[in-house]
C-alpha cells in the first residue's frame, strides 16, 4: 500500500514497476488477487479525474488509484510530513515501512522498495 501526496515521475516509475510485477504473477483459480493499492491523500478535487488518466496513459492493470482525506486513514498514523508512504506487507504482518519526504523518492529508494515488495511475493 503506497500512500502519496501528489502525482509525480518517480511515483509513477514506481507505480508502473510494481504493475508489471503484479501482472508477470500466475494465478490459479480462486486464488485471491494480490493487490496494490495507492492512496492519494489529498482534498483536490480534480485528483479522480487525474488518476484516471494516469491509468489510461500508463496502461495499469493491477494497481488500484484511489484517494482520501489530507491525513490519510487514522488507522495508518501516516506522518504528516511524509510525501509517500510505503507499507509492504503480507497478510496482517507489515514487512517493511518507508516514510519519505518530498524528493527522498528517487531510484535507490525505489529499488529498495521493489526488493522488499519482492520478498512478500509469491514464487514461481
Amino acid at each position: 500500500m503506497i500512500f502519496a501526496r501528489e502525482i509525480s515521475d518517480p511515483l509513477t516509475r514506481l507505480v508502473k514497476t510494481l504493475d508489471k510485477q503484479l501482472a508477470a504473477i500466475p494465478r490459479r483459480k480462486g486464488e485471491d488477487k494480490l493487490g496494490v493499492f495507492v492512496v492519494f491523500c489529498t482534498d483536490d478535487p480534480n485528483m479522480p479525474k487525474r488518476l484516471e488518466k494516469l491509468i489510461d496513459d500508463e496502461g495499469l492493470k493491477h494497481v488500484v488509484l484511489c484517494t482520501f482525506a489530507p491525513s490519510g486513514p487514522v488507522r495508518y498514523r501516516i506522518a504528516a510530513d511524509a510525501s509517500h508512504t510505503v507499507l509492504v506487507y503480507r497478510a496482517d504482518i507489515v514487512t517493511a515501512n518507508f516514510a519519505l519526504r518530498k524528493d527522498e523518492l528517487d531510484e535507490d529508494t525505489e529499488e529498495f522498495i521493489l526488493k522488499a515488495v519482492k520478498k512478500v511475493l509469491p514464487k514461481k
